[in-house]
């Protein structure tokens, strides 16, 4: 016990010894970082209001972004009731002079970016080269009664080759994207999720034959009735609606790519 005691009352003694040794310098120590705590502090009070405020900007921002997504996802639901698909340039594009409807602003954006859309889609889809080619070529030289049905198998097919599924085949692509979503596949980005709300809305582009009447054929051409030569649907060629379709081609590749 007398041996244990001596053992603590050792390391009492050091501990005592070192305390003595640098208290004078640890003494020194806190002089000598005083000042340079006392401006940090200072620092640190100055800039609570510029980071509270950078804050507040960054959760305006955010806001706001979100809110131009949610307008961006309702302008497509609106488009594509109207027969009228978005591509990369769609939400870039400013008129020179005030539109009067939807028709006028998106034949005017696909005429003006009209180079630079078919650019990507020839360079996305080489193997098609010769059959989109003709069709642009067709719609250039106004024969929109050839251009629009080589405007829809196009669509058709770069979409049953990305998805392994016919694009008006009832459900089957929305059933996939989502697949792909729910696995990952797809990395939904701030533009993606906005190109994505067309596939959830009903498709104008594939109405039956039956819907022959002005106000069907206003909205977007009827795909079943020109393809298969219906005597109801012989009226359909014209720019706007070469254009219309056109508008989904461009709308497939963007997206598919």
């Amino acid at each position: 016990m007398n041996e244990f005691n001596e053992k603590i009352q050792r390391m009492t003694d050091f501990a005592n010894e070192f305390s003595k040794a640098i208290q004078p310098h640890a003494e020194k120590i806190t002089k000598s970082i005083r000042p340079v705590m006392e401006q940090l502090e200072l620092i640190s009070k100055a800039c609570t209001p510029i980071l509270n405020r950078l804050n507040i900007i960054a959760v305006d921002i955010a806001k706001k972004a979100q809110k131009w997504q949610e307008d961006r996802k309702q302008d497509v639901v609106t488009m594509a009731e109207s027969g009228w698909y978005p591509n990369f340039y769609t939400f870039y594009f400013e008129p020179e002079e005030e539109t009067e409807s939807l028709d006028e602003l998106m034949s005017l954006h696909l005429e003006d970016n009209w180079n630079e859309i078919t650019a990507h889609i020839l360079s996305s889809y080489p193997a098609r080269r010769n059959i989109l080619e003709a069709a642009f070529k067709l719609h250039q030289e106004g024969n929109f009664v050839a251009s629009i049905p080589l405007f829809y198998s196009q669509a058709d097919g770069i979409c049953c080759e990305q998805l392994k599924s016919f694009l008006f085949v009832k459900n089957e692509v929305k059933g996939k994207l989502d697949s792909l979503l729910d696995s990952e596949s797809i990395e939904v980005k701030f533009l993606t999720d906005i190109f994505l709300e067309p596939f959830r809305t009903k498709n104008h582009h594939d109405q039956g034959i039956s819907r022959s009447g002005p106000t069907h054929k206003k909205r977007a051409p009827n795909r079943n009735g020109i393809l298969h030569g219906h005597r109801k649907h012989l009226d359909y060629g014209t720019k706007t609606n070469s254009l219309k379709c056109f508008s989904l081609l461009a709308f497939i590749v963007f997206v598919m790519n």
